[in-house]
């Protein structure tokens, strides 16, 4: 138990990490000129930009506190765990902002908490064994291939594919992030490399998305849906092919599943709540085009 709340602890500290990198961008990515399809000219622009550079960099600080919460906890614990984080946003938009902090608020965070907890407490041991190459690519590859419809379709798509397809990358390199940490506990330096290449080059790919989507979709319209197929999948993809064990007891089983579901529940609703919303949508407001304007 004492692997599992230090596990939860780093993936917090990861989660705050993440969030606070999305505040920081979100008014530059409004900032630039908009491209019509998923192009890497997009981070071209952005790149040039100190504001942005810096939530990269808070980005890369989370990295090794999640890299270093999966080594010890199991990706079903440390997946939900990521949630906590939200409430970084949450005290933001109310200590910064005067927003008021309500039932809602209080009963979603309530929600995440409690579901992390049982998670903590029904969840499966850490297991630094994954399937084979053969099932890890027939299971992956088809979620990659859903990762990089923006960039082969090559014309105009709607922003919401942009969105899943930024969803299912992050949620991607979430879960190649165990490999990547079960290849550091095993000393596997070659398997780390190229896991860690490959989880590096779809985190990009994720983020030009989620950041083209960001561009003709308000904050609230984008963070939410991100962050739910970000959570939730890779969750799903560890007792197939991450080997994690869920409990065969029916009634420690349905406290996992039930504890997992309240929590996604609670951080979806915490992301859509005022306070979130005030800190978010508080980095479009300076000298940025409202969306409407652009298409």
């Amino acid at each position: 138990m004492r692997d599992i709340i230090i596990g939860i602890l780093l993936a917090a500290g990861a989660s705050a990490c993440f969030n606070l990198a999305t505040v920081v961008q979100a008014g530059e990515t409004r900032k630039v000129e908009n491209h019509d399809t998923a192009s890497l000219a997009l981070l071209g622009q952005l790149v040039k930009r100190k504001r942005w550079l810096a939530g990269v960099a808070v980005q890369l600080l989370a990295v090794p506190l999640q890299l270093a919460a999966l080594t010890i906890a199991p990706l079903a614990v440390v997946q939900p765990a990521d949630a906590t984080g939200l409430v970084v946003l949450l005290i933001a938009g109310q200590r910064m902002l005067g927003e008021k902090v309500g039932w809602h608020e209080i009963a979603s965070v309530g929600a995440i908490f409690i579901g992390v907890l049982g998670v903590a407490l029904s969840g499966p041991e850490h297991s630094p064994d994954n399937a084979g190459t053969l099932s890890l690519v027939l299971v992956l590859g088809p979620l990659t291939l859903l990762a990089l419809t923006p960039y082969l379709l090559r014309r105009k798509i709607p922003s919401g594919v942009m969105v899943v397809a930024a969803g299912t990358a992050f949620a991607l390199t979430a879960f190649l992030m165990k490999i990547i940490a079960d290849s550091l506990l095993a000393s596997a330096w070659i398997s780390l490399l190229l896991w860690g290449a490959a989880a590096g080059l779809i985190a990009v790919l994720g983020l030009n998305s989620e950041q083209g989507a960001l561009q003709v979709r308000t904050v609230a319209r984008v963070a939410p849906i991100i962050f739910v197929i970000e959570l939730g999948l890779p969750i799903v993809l560890a007792p197939i092919i991450g080997g994690e064990h869920w409990p065969t007891d029916m009634a420690m089983a349905a406290l996992l599943l039930g504890s997992l579901l309240l929590t996604i529940a609670g951080a979806f609703a915490l992301m859509r709540s005022g306070p979130v919303n005030a800190v978010l949508e508080a980095e479009h407001a300076a000298e940025a085009e409202p969306a409407s304007q652009l298409t």
